[in-house]
């Protein structure tokens, strides 16, 4: 089983309850690809997205360790999981907006599915609420949208430890790999992320509610 497959599992929450059941209606509904019994597979263009952003990561960090006279940077095995759930949702969100004109809309949202289920940034399920509105499938952009507004209780719930390593896998994803953080797209290693989180939700809302 694949990083992308692992991470799709429970949670006693409900912003994820309410996102794994959102996207289990979108993927009955739209019969989305690259999901098999529910869970998500890793299709080709994915994997290349996620090769690309891990290599970019790797060299990075390996160049600031010979910088600081050292060979390679170093993980712990719990933090190294967040970095590569990091880095799944960051390279599956790259791969949605950077789709051309000739990718089905359908494509699209089943990658910003995907990206969701690795890392539940609330971005990544923003983003297939536009793409829904988009379409006039108000009512699971409606949805969605509703689900990204539960997302600071459940992140106000989560251990402090488990916070800070979440928060600071984004943050190092932003400083070693250039073709991601360059696209300004949001995710919790942005200041005060929780409010931008509120103003993006709103500004949708106003745009087709």
């Amino acid at each position: 089983m694949g990083i992308l497959e692992s991470m799709f599992g429970g949670d006693p929450k409900q912003y994820v309850h309410s996102g794994f059941e959102l996207t289990h209606q979108l993927i009955s509904e739209f019969s989305l690809t690259d999901w098999i019994n529910g869970r998500p597979a890793t299709s080709e263009v994915d994997q290349q997205y996620l090769d690309e952003m891990m290599d970019e990561f790797i060299e990075s960090s390996n160049a600031e360790a010979r910088r600081k006279g050292g060979e390679t940077l170093s993980y712990s095995p719990e933090y190294w999981n967040y970095v590569q759930r990091a880095i799944t949702d960051c390279a599956l969100r790259l791969e949605a907006i950077e789709s051309t004109d000739a990718v089905h809309w359908t494509v699209r949202l089943s990658t910003y599915l995907k990206a969701w289920a690795s890392g539940l940034n609330p971005w990544a399920l923003l983003y297939a609420s536009v793409l829904l509105y988009q379409q006039n499938q108000a009512r699971f952009a409606k949805r969605a949208l509703e689900i990204c507004s539960l997302f600071p209780r459940y992140w106000n719930s989560r251990p402090p430890t488990e916070s800070n390593m979440a928060v600071l896998s984004y943050v190092t994803i932003r400083l070693y790999v250039y073709r991601y953080s360059k696209e300004n797209l949001m995710d919790i290693g942005e200041v005060g992320f929780i409010q931008k989180l509120a103003n993006d939700v709103e500004a949708v809302r106003r745009e087709y509610c």
